[in-house]
């Protein structure tokens, strides 16, 4: 049975990369900016909210 925290980091994961994916190939934005989308939604937003859900 998979966690409820593993299915929150793999579906912010897959966003992730989605996003990471669609800024690079449909905008001209620096490379910083597609490195900062990559860490704040794979890996910042999910450690939140994993945080804040265990807390309640």
């Amino acid at each position: 049975m998979v966690s409820r925290e593993n299915q929150v980091i793999v579906a912010f994961g897959l966003l992730a990369i989605v996003l990471l994916y669609a800024s690079s190939t449909l905008t001209n934005l620096p490379t910083w900016v597609n490195i900062a989308v990559l860490l704040i939604v794979g890996v910042i937003l999910p450690q939140v909210i994993n945080n804040a859900r265990s807390k309640s």
